[in-house]
């Protein structure tokens, strides 16, 4: 990482400014490692800005975090043509697939890039860039940016810190995926700066509602071949936030090794998404439809199918 910290750090200190953006339905690993990387830009002095939209957010720990960031310069295609210059830069976190990122218009307006993410590298990738940085042996962004100030010798302010720790344990889903040594030093970093747990389990909350809706679809999942969750959400819209919470509850059942939830996305668009305790790699499956991620963690979304159709093609992958 040393190389790619001094690179980051040579460049960024060139630049005339920074866009920081992040996937589509930011959770808190996107928007800790914007914010994380945006405190480290403020300290060496580089005009940066977060694109997102926070209006428009419908994760609900993303909502709860966004009060504690008044400090922070947050912009969306309203604002941000005025600011951008020849010499500006745009950082991708936590994505690295072109069609993902919050607004792929993006590309469009600058074309100097820089990719940093954990996920396992998609054919579809960001191509044209000044710095591309994927490890998939990384629990989340949240743990390189952590790891980047802890080379730098930066502090990240107490309150950031306590939303990047929660971003991680979202990622690993408590701890208890896709962690290595490199996970917990990373987490001790944080905490040596101050990450107030409080803070991060009351980010880490979910409203009544959303409890009881996603305990109503939980319900309905069935178990295949004693080892395989699936569940298909009854609703006639859902996001992939939400599907990705209910494969990490279905993890947790008994047996389960595998999860799948299956979801419609908008009218043309299915979505699924798969977690593994770590003995069966769910990207592998994931990208048999187009998708991926990381071996335990892995996505895709499917036009023109339905929830019922998917569910068959995945249990013909699996093996029926």
């Amino acid at each position: 990482m040393k190389n790619l910290f001094e690179k980051l750090t040579e460049t960024m200190k060139k630049c005339d400014k920074a866009i920081l953006v992040a996937h589509q339905y930011p959770d808190l690993d996107a928007l800790g490692s914007c914010l994380g990387l945006s405190s480290i830009l403020n300290i060496l002095e580089v005009e940066n800005y977060i694109y997102l939209d926070v209006d428009k957010v419908d994760n609900y720990s993303v909502n709860l975090a966004l009060p504690f960031c008044s400090d922070y310069k947050f912009i969306n295609n309203d604002t941000i043509d005025s600011l951008l210059t020849e010499n500006t830069y745009l950082i991708v976190l936590d994505t690295h697939i072109p069609d993902r990122i919050e607004n792929p218009d993006l590309f469009n307006k600058i074309n100097k890039v820089i990719v940093l993410d954990h996920h396992i590298k998609n054919n579809n990738y960001i191509k044209e860039t000044e710095i591309l940085y994927i490890d998939s042996t990384l629990s989340s962004v949240v743990e390189l940016i952590a790891f980047y100030a802890n080379y730098l010798e930066i502090n990240i302010p107490s309150v950031i810190a306590s939303i990047m720790i929660a971003g991680m344990e979202v990622d690993t889903n408590g701890f208890n995926v896709k962690v290595t040594e490199q996970t917990f030093n990373a987490a001790a970093i944080l905490l040596s700066m101050g990450a107030d747990m409080i803070i991060k389990q009351n980010l880490l909350k979910e409203s009544k509602r959303e409890y009881l809706r996603k305990a109503n679809f939980i319900k309905s999942s069935h178990i295949y071949r004693k080892k395989y969750a699936f569940c298909l959400l009854d609703s006639p819209e859902t996001t992939q936030e939400e599907l990705a919470e209910i494969a990490e509850s279905l993890l947790g059942l008994e047996n389960v090794e595998a999860s799948f939830s299956i979801g419609q996305l908008d009218k043309k668009t299915v979505g699924i998404s798969a977690r593994s305790i770590g003995n069966i790699d769910v990207c592998e499956i994931m990208k048999q439809f187009g998708g991926g991620g990381h071996t335990t963690n892995a996505a895709s979304q499917i036009e023109k199918t339905t929830m019922k159709l998917m569910e068959k093609n995945i249990k013909k992958v699996l093996g029926d």
